[in-house]
Formats: C-alpha cells, sequence, structure tokens
C-alpha cells in the first residue's frame, strides 16, 4: 500500500492518472446518481469522519511524534495513515481547478460555436490551454532539450509577461484607490495620510536627508521603523489572530453540518 503513494515515472505514470481519472469519474458519477435527500447527509458524513480524523490524530499524541532528526517516530495509530490519505489539500485542489477549467470550457464553448462577439478569444484560450496543458505534461514526464525549451517558451517567454502586463495595469487601480483613501475627510484618514507619508518617506533617500539634521528619534527611518515594528506589527497579529478564531469558528460549523445557505439547502 505505501508503494502506491510514492513518485513513478514512465509507464506507471500514465497509468496512475489515468486510474486516478477513472475513479474520480466512478465517485462523480456516483455522487451525481444520490437521492438530493441523502446528499447532504452523505456529504456530512464524510466531512465529519474526515475532521474527526484529524483532531483525533492532533489530541492522542501517545507516542513520540515524527521530527525531522527522528522521521520514523509515529505519533499514534493514526499518524502512519496522514500522508497517504490525509494530505486531501491536493485533491481539494485539484478538483477546485478541474471544475474552474470545466466551468471556463462551458463559458467559452458555447461562445465558440454560437459565434459571438469574443470568440476569436475564446479560441485562443482553447489553443493556449491545451498547449501548456500538453507541453507543461511531457516536460515533468520526459525533460529533455525540446520539451524544456518548450516550456521555458510558453511558462516563462508568455505566461510571466503576461502576468507582469497585468499586474502593472492593476496597479494604477491601487493607486487610485490609494488616492481616495488618502484623502483628508475625517481623523482616521488624516492619520492614514499622515503614516503613509512617513513610511512612504522613510524607504527612500530623499526623505532621509530631509530629516537628517533633526535628533536621531526624529529621523524618518527611525520613525518609519517604529511604525512598522512596534505599531504595526501588533495589530496585523491581532487580525490574524482574530481570523484564526474566525477560522476555527468556520471549521466547526462546516464540520459538525451547521452551517447553512449552502448548495445543500438550496437544494431541498
Amino acid at each position: 500500500m505505501s508503494g502506491l503513494f510514492q513518485p513513478a515515472q514512465g509507464g506507471a505514470w500514465y497509468i496512475r492518472i489515468v486510474g486516478a481519472l477513472i475513479v474520480s469519474a466512478i465517485l462523480l458519477l456516483a455522487l451525481m446518481n444520490v437521492p438530493r435527500r441523502f446528499r447532504k447527509p452523505l456529504i456530512g458524513l464524510v466531512t465529519f469522519l474526515g475532521g474527526l480524523f484529524f483532531a483525533l490524530e492532533f489530541f492522542l499524541p501517545t507516542h513520540p511524534m515524527p521530527t525531522p532528526d527522528s522521521p520514523d517516530q509515529v505519533g499514534n495509530f493514526l499518524t502512519p495513515y496522514v500522508v497517504p490519505f490525509g494530505n486531501i489539500a491536493q485533491v481539494i485542489g485539484a478538483w477546485t481547478v478541474g471544475l474552474g477549467v470545466i466551468n471556463l470550457m462551458q463559458v467559452h464553448g458555447r461562445r465558440l460555436l454560437k459565434g459571438t462577439s469574443g470568440a476569436f478569444n475564446s479560441a485562443a484560450f482553447f489553443l493556449c490551454m491545451i498547449l501548456m496543458m500538453v507541453i507543461g505534461i511531457l516536460y515533468r514526464v520526459h525533460p529533455n532539450a525540446i520539451n524544456k525549451n518548450l516550456y521555458a517558451l510558453l511558462f516563462n517567454g508568455a505566461l510571466q509577461s503576461l502576468d507582469a502586463t497585468m499586474f502593472s495595469i492593476v496597479a494604477f487601480y491601487i493607486v487610485s484607490a490609494a488616492y481616495r483613501a488618502f484623502r483628508v475627510r475625517s481623523v482616521e484618514a488624516t492619520l492614514l495620510l499622515i503614516t503613509a507619508v512617513i513610511v512612504m518617506l522613510g524607504q527612500i533617500a530623499v526623505g532621509q536627508w530631509l530629516t537628517h539634521a533633526l535628533p536621531k528619534n526624529l529621523h524618518v527611518e527611525i520613525v518609519r521603523d517604529w511604525i512598522l515594528t512596534k505599531a504595526n506589527a501588533p495589530a496585523v497579529r491581532a487580525v490574524a489572530f482574530g481570523l484564526g478564531i474566525g477560522g476555527l469558528a468556520v471549521a466547526l460549523r462546516i464540520w459538525l453540518g451547521l452551517e447553512r445557505g449552502s448548495y445543500f439547502e438550496e437544494q431541498g
């Protein structure tokens, strides 16, 4: 069983990919054929068992836990199953990406078949998606010189350049939003504007030159560091702590099946 979860190359890799697709399709079809009134209890049961597994594995450390220096140690009877069966994040991510790709294919497929405006962009989407997928798989399975060069051309030469272009355009919207936020309309906006100016001046040589004649404690770079480390850092920790508590509450609601307004509520 442990060998099933080890990296594979060559023909074994293709067999595992095809097998995973077949098993996923069978599970999806089986879930779609389950009567609607049983779907929510089924998903709730699987979710509860999955959460219970991680809770018990975490709260029952009856033996020394694995460490980088002693990886052979086992926490408890559930710990050996965390890696082969418990690492579900990759599976969820793969399903999420798959659903996103299916949705994009439906939208662009309808537009391409009807020949409406934007059909050329839809054709470009299918061409780029298929080309990148094929080259990416070939690069991972057969990393020869041709596949490496094609992958570098598509990923480094095209995709990263397009990402840089998109985020460069987004920067103008960020500047516009910052301008609207920094307009002096209230005491809070004034404090935000003053703090932002001090931090920005502390990042550049001109700002540091403007305050070099003042006492050292009033140098703009010193004030900037105080704002970032003494004022901003505790606030960020407090926000992160609140987000953690909120995430724990949401996780408990989902685990216990108490979440409302979900897809299954609408189906009921």
